[in-house]
């Protein structure tokens, strides 16, 4: 597995495991991200996210898939943060980010709210 790649294995697309995340996840708050996580033993994957950002906050669909993109960019490039701490506990992590601002913000301002999102998850487990 390449070191910053962002392939399907990576990606939380079950139904089942999404509403379990939501039920029974543990959550905090990050600029611009609410954070649900969850450990998760049965996964074939170390981490698994996903990306939501409301239609209420942002309802103008091509910016919202624009946002999704930029913060998948940035989760990309600073996911090392969280899997060494995945691996050094050995332990498997399912992660929601859910982007709560009404606006859209900058490239490099994602990729700094994520790479301190990731160091408190890292800190939480």
């Amino acid at each position: 597995m390449a070191l910053f790649s962002f392939n399907k294995k990576e990606r939380l697309k079950n139904k089942i495991e999404i509403q379990s995340l939501f039920s029974e996840g543990n959550r905090f708050f990050e600029y611009p991200f609410n954070v649900i996580w969850k450990l998760d033993s049965n996964s074939d994957s170390n981490l698994k996210m996903a990306v939501s950002v409301p239609k209420k906050k942002i309802p103008n669909a091509t910016y919202r898939n624009k946002i999704k993109r930029l913060v998948r960019e940035a989760f990309r490039k600073n996911k090392t943060i969280i899997q060494q701490s995945l691996e050094a506990k050995n332990v498997k992590l399912h992660l929601m980010l859910v982007y709560s601002q009404s606006s859209i913000i900058s490239m490099s301002e994602i990729e700094d709210k994520i790479s301190v999102t990731l160091q408190r998850l890292a800190e939480q487990i």
